[in-house]
């Protein structure tokens, strides 16, 4: 066979390979379209808080003064409210004290059922907990719960609706037991009866399907649990366990009583060190908080004295918290100024967060210019709460042949104190001349971007590379192709919804969604495909 100038005569010639640039990109500035409204992310951030159940509509406990009544889609109203700083998550508190000694009945169920719905509709998530006390004590209103067996029968009722709704839950507390649902306080002693607890839990994880995990109030709440359970207490969480279908890996915390005092309003009374490192009930959350959705709410009325703002945010970094409430110690809710209030007007800069280790995207505390600006810490905490994407960087080719391989590689920090916890796909997009999208699916868990490496004392931020080749059909139409990257949910009936996706907290990409608001994609990139 003759070769000619590394050609085959009688072969087609191979197109040549790609010519690559590399390109860096920035963070969002306070000075950007919106960039000082928070960005509206699913499964993470400031979460409202409802109740709904027997003769409740939806209202939280303490109304937004001047928003209204709440009807029975009254809470839409109040998250409403709060849209633009980027609210996704609801508390949601589904009480069923009246039925205690019967089954939930069919309009109660229907009811819950209405409930998730309104979530799906709206582009929401719950943090969703089960209780029968709305109060601590008998005296005070406190009912006395159900017992052992109507409790588990009201789970199993439960359990079908859970599972088919699942796409709407971020995350399931434990609840049932005590007050509230918090495991204290309950007129029946179900919370000092640990086997029960296990068996409770236990059935829990058995009908919540695998990909959610289930929130204890306190950290020895885990052990109780595990230890009641026939493999036993197996041993902090590592990230070789990391979200597997265990109750190790199941298992994280709601701490409804954060910076309260020093004990955190009784999540760590252990003396002498109570809310510190050293405490071994402290040090568990921070040891296995890399690999657990972590949720927490203030007191109300600063019952324990104000909270320090800084010492909140490192705190927020160090458990790695996914959500905070906003319903607690706050004037819109309680009429008067207290812990909110006072982080909405406690000024933060660049030297305070950066003697504090805390991540931040150099653009943060910048305008157009490069002048500073300066920033408030409840802007900064609702910005970093959960994950926040950047991307950094992108090495791709600006012109491809129809049939040819792509090669793409991106560099993503996550400025946020937590990861992704729930299912998510990773997708390098093309659109095309007539917005046509073509989807190239990577095998990349968004889980493993941790912030940083767990257990670094300087919180160093990570970069994270996902590399891929993208084959390109050999019928695709030539013309000009926009290139991004698209993070939708991991559910099969909310991928095709674009207010599920994430957005990256990028300065100098694109949040393009389509006219269905299937896709909800980050471009980054243009190229010429011939």
């Amino acid at each position: 066979t003759l070769a000619l100038c590394g050609l085959t005569l009688g072969q087609p010639a191979e197109p040549a390979a790609p010519e690559l640039t590399t390109r860096a990109y920035r963070g969002l500035r306070p000075t950007d379209p919106a960039g000082r409204d928070g960005l509206a992310n699913p499964e993470r951030g400031l979460r409202n808080e409802v109740m709904l159940g027997w003769g409740l509509n939806g209202a939280p406990l303490r109304h937004i003064v001047g928003v209204g009544e709440a009807t029975p889609e009254g809470w839409l109203t109040e998250i409403e409210h709060y849209r633009g700083w980027g609210l996704t998550m609801v508390q949601w508190y589904y009480y069923l004290d009246q039925w205690i000694d019967q089954p939930i009945s069919a309009e109660g169920l229907a009811r819950l059922q209405a409930g998730f719905d309104l979530l799906r509709a709206h582009g929401y998530k719950a943090v969703l907990r089960f209780a029968y006390q709305k109060h601590m004590t008998v005296a005070d209103g406190a009912v006395i719960e159900a017992n052992e067996e109507w409790l588990m029968h009201h789970v199993d009722q439960l359990a079908p609706l859970l599972a088919a709704n699942v796409d709407v839950i971020g995350v399931l507390q434990a609840g049932f037991v005590g007050a509230w649902g918090e495991w204290h306080s309950s007129p029946n002693g179900h919370h000092t009866n640990h086997p029960f607890l296990s068996r409770l839990v236990t059935r829990l994880l058995e009908v919540l399907p695998p990909e959610r995990h289930i929130h204890v109030r306190v950290p020895k709440y885990k052990r109780w649990v595990m230890e009641n359970q026939p493999a036993g207490w197996t041993g902090l969480l590592t990230a070789a366990g990391a979200y597997q279908n265990t109750a190790s890996a199941r298992i994280g915390y709601k701490n409804d009583g954060f910076m309260a005092g020093p004990t955190h309003g009784g999540t760590w009374p252990e003396a002498p060190l109570q809310g510190q490192p050293g405490n071994p009930e402290f040090d568990q959350v921070t040891l296995e908080s890399p690999w657990l959705f972590n949720d927490g709410e203030l007191f109300y009325a600063d019952q324990a004295g104000p909270v320090d703002g800084l010492e909140a945010l490192t705190t927020l970094r160090l458990h790695h918290y996914t959500t905070l409430s906003l319903s607690h110690s706050y004037s819109e809710r309680e009429g008067a100024p207290y812990t909110v209030d006072r982080w909405l007007s406690e000024p933060l800069d660049p030297e305070r967060v950066t003697a504090a280790k805390l991540p931040h995207s150099p653009e943060y505390f910048r305008d157009i210019f490069g002048a500073p600006v300066e920033r408030t810490v409840f802007e900064y905490l609702r910005d970093h709460l959960g994950y926040r994407l950047e991307l950094t960087s992108a090495t791709y080719p600006t012109r491809a042949a129809r049939g040819q391989a792509l090669p793409v590689s991106i560099d993503l920090v996550n400025r946020g104190f937590a990861t992704l916890h729930n299912p998510r796909e990773v997708v390098f997009c093309l659109v095309g001349p007539d917005n046509r999208v073509w989807e190239f699916p990577v095998s990349v868990s968004p889980r493993d971007w941790q912030p940083y490496a767990p257990g670094d004392p300087e919180y160093t931020p990570l970069t994270h590379t996902v590399s891929t080749t993208l084959q390109l059909p050999a019928d695709l139409p030539a013309g000009w192709y926009r290139l991004g990257l698209w993070l939708p949910d991991g559910s099969g009936r909310l991928r095709a919804r674009a207010d599920y996706a994430v957005r990256l907290a990028n300065g100098d990409t694109f949040w393009w969604v389509d006219e269905p608001r299937a896709h909800g994609i980050n471009l980054f990139a243009g190229l010429a495909v011939e």
